[in-house]
């Protein structure tokens, strides 16, 4: 048997033994189970397979490749942006009629109930071959209902990235990309998202608005957490997405 940690899961760090994941189970973990089986029969077949339940841990197949934690230039490329859209759309439509029979969930927001939000649909939880392409997605502990552009807003934010360019010292982490590239690679997104289906387009409008609400509630969230574990990071992390949010209040 062969045991490594893995990076990532600040909530919930995984470890994986020979081809499995384990994770501490939770609250939601029967929810995630049963989530997980619906969207694989959705045909979602880049998320791990759920095998239940063992000795308190989450039993989760591993999906092999490179999980970016760092910001590698080809992440920024024009196909990771256009794959990265279309999965969460293909995530969102598998995910349209969920109804699990005990619905417990870890987080909750003040969205309508349109899908089930992944709600951290970023470049840290997928998993892309040695050629750079999008093959998996995994983290699921934070999912729970929302709408789409919920979901929308913190990919975006992730990678367009729309956030503040030019002084790194000032708010933490920055776009490589000016104000006009980035709202020229959101409407990339938005378009690779909607599929031309006009009720599922959004404007950049929606978008920066909604990415504000959602950095705003991380940053109360990361607060809350950073109180109550006594991690200082999630503090600095909180007053970063304060920053970002208003520098996104400034051009919208």
């Amino acid at each position: 048997m062969i045991l490594i940690a893995l990076e990532g899961g600040n909530m919930n760090p995984p470890e994986r033994i020979d081809n499995l994941v384990h994770k501490e189970r939770h609250e939601a973990s029967d929810t995630i189970h049963q989530l997980l089986g619906h969207v694989r029969a959705r045909g979602i077949d880049w998320v791990p397979v759920s095998h239940g339940f063992e000795q308190g841990k989450h039993v989760l197949s591993y999906i092999p490749g490179i999980v970016p934690h760092d910001t590698p230039r080809w992440l920024y490329g024009g196909r990771v942006l256009k794959e990265s859209a279309e999965k969460l759309r293909a995530w969102h439509d598998a995910t349209l009629d969920f109804r699990p029979m005990n619905e417990k969930w870890l987080l909750s927001n003040d969205e309508a109930r349109e899908v089930i939000c992944h709600n951290d649909f970023a470049p840290y939880n997928w998993v892309f071959t040695e050629r750079k392409r999008f093959t998996g997605l995994i983290d699921f502990d934070t999912c729970s209902p929302g709408s789409r552009l919920w979901d929308i807003a913190y990919t975006a934010y992730r990678i367009v990235p729309l956030m503040p360019y030019g002084d790194r010292r000032a708010y933490t982490e920055v776009s490589p990309f000016s104000q006009s590239r980035m709202t020229n690679r959101l409407k990339a997104f938005l378009r690779a998202y909607s599929r031309g289906e006009e009720s599922l387009t959004y404007s950049v409008a929606e978008v920066i608005d909604k990415t504000q609400k959602r950095l705003l509630a991380i940053a109360e969230w990361s607060e809350r957490e950073g109180s109550r574990t006594g991690k200082r990071e999630l503090c600095e992390h909180a007053n970063m997405y304060r920053l970002h949010a208003d520098w996104l209040k400034g051009i919208g």
